[in-house]
């Protein structure tokens, strides 16, 4: 991230990566496909860090979602001229699906588990499998992310509420 912050993303080359963490070319292809496959290890570590957060966390199924989203953004706008050309790599890839279901894995499992003990609590309705609602909101959050790279004026962090708020509470007018 230090060299991308330097140089941007395309002024990065494989070896320029492998000569700064003193690897060989061959290591660097042992763990990663190409430059975009380290947006997997960027949101292994966040996921990572965020699993830690939330352990000791006892707020609503809501709070526990938003402080997740606001650790992604924190994180994300840390590097986010770096991240924007990885992520628009890693969608123009043809493999871009497949891809995007093992980046994503971790972070579903984390959301998962925070529906899961938001419908026990009753705070959230039972009426959606947990993993379904993750992987609805976790998705939002890519698509989001994805439209973000192309619409760079997007306040993706309201967007992002916005989604929660309707995931949570829905679109149809209550009364």
């Amino acid at each position: 991230m230090q060299l991308f912050g330097e140089r941007g993303y395309d002024g990065v080359t494989i070896e320029d990566i492998c000569g700064g963490a003193g690897v060989a070319k061959a290591t660097f292809f042992l763990h990663f496909e190409n430059k975009a496959a380290l947006l997997q290890e960027f949101n292994d570590e966040v996921t990572q860090s965020l699993a830690d957060q939330l352990s000791g966390h006892d707020g609503t199924a809501e709070e526990q979602l938003l402080l997740l989203l606001d650790a992604f953004r924190s994180a994300y706008d840390r590097n986010a001229p770096v991240m924007q050309k990885m992520l628009r790599e890693f969608i123009d890839q043809p493999t871009a699906l497949t891809r995007a279901a093992t980046v994503n894995e971790s972070v579903i499992d984390i959301v998962t588990e925070i529906v899961r003990n938001g419908q026990n609590k009753a705070e959230l309705s039972k009426e959606m499998p947990p993993e379904l609602a993750a992987i609805a909101i976790v998705s939002t959050w890519s698509a989001i992310a994805a439209f973000a790279t192309e619409h760079p004026e997007t306040d993706t962090g309201l967007a992002s509420r916005q989604i929660i708020d309707i995931m949570l509470n829905g679109l149809k007018k209550k009364g």
